[in-house]
């Protein structure tokens, strides 16, 4: 690529929680590009997809929203279903709850381009039990723990969201079974800053998700302030949009500190 600059891109992992996580990063584009956020959940009877643009790294704005596009959402070979530009750069669709084992596809036309992704729906996995971890070398510092059985029969990849308090913990918590599959998992959700509190109220969701959706993540994971050379996470959507479009399976636990 020729005359990079830097741009900055703010990605909301909980788009349909009231609590939202934000992720800086620092991405390579020489022009403003689309960028498409797009999730289907078996959670929620609404879904959401986000369209903004890149801006550059020292822009005052956090994000440009993409007004007036064209959004449609289709469950396996059904008709599509056109999405309602509900605010600026967010679009939604009700009466939509995703099913497990099913495909999704997602469509959106925008400045004379069209741009297509399609992500299948894992079965759900549930959190079998949670627990607290006490950490070796500081006795004062606890962090969450889930447990549960990873399916053996297919390759799963896991994102965990984590709230305390009625905050999102902006932390990103990926995990694959290539070294465990069809086994029980003990998982410790640990970002070294993460200390829970007696009396705190902790709420964990376990979303299993397809595996082009855990390497975009992956690769927002691997953005720090202070890479050499930041690139592009890679994306599962055509035609040169950023960002992903995600249809996840979840469950989620609650528990009070004590």
């Amino acid at each position: 690529m020729k005359n990079l600059s830097f741009f900055i891109i703010i990605f909301s992992a909980a788009l349909l929680s009231s609590c939202e996580k934000v992720i800086d990063l620092q991405l390579r584009d020489a022009e403003p590009v689309l960028m498409i956020e797009g999730t289907i959940s078996n959670l929620q009877e609404w879904q959401e997809v986000n369209l903004s643009h890149t801006v550059p790294f020292d822009s005052e704005l956090r994000r440009m929203p993409v007004t007036g596009a064209r959004v449609f959402l289709r469950e396996g070979n059904n008709a599509w279903k056109a999405l309602s530009e509900f605010q600026d750069g967010q679009y939604i669709i009700r009466d939509f709850r995703g099913r497990p084992g099913v495909e999704y596809s997602l469509r959106v036309e925008y400045d004379n381009e069209t741009y297509e992704s399609t992500s299948r729906m894992p079965e759900v996995v549930r959190i079998d039990s949670t627990g607290v971890s006490v950490m070796t070398f500081d006795e004062t510092r606890r962090t969450p723990l889930v447990l549960f059985q990873d399916p053996p029969a297919e390759k799963n990849y896991y994102y965990f969201e984590v709230e305390v308090n009625g905050d999102v913990v902006p932390s990103l918590f990926l995990y694959n079974d290539k070294f465990n599959n069809g086994k029980y998992v003990t998982i410790n959700l640990d970002d070294f800053e993460l200390n829970l509190n007696p009396l705190d109220s902790v709420v964990v969701e376990l979303r299993n998700i397809d595996e082009g959706s855990y390497n975009f993540w992956k690769g927002v994971q691997s953005q720090t302030a202070t890479s050499a050379s930041p690139g592009n996470p890679p994306s599962n959507i055509s035609n040169g949009a950023l960002g992903y479009f995600s249809a996840y399976a979840g469950n989620s636990v609650y528990f009070i500190m004590e």
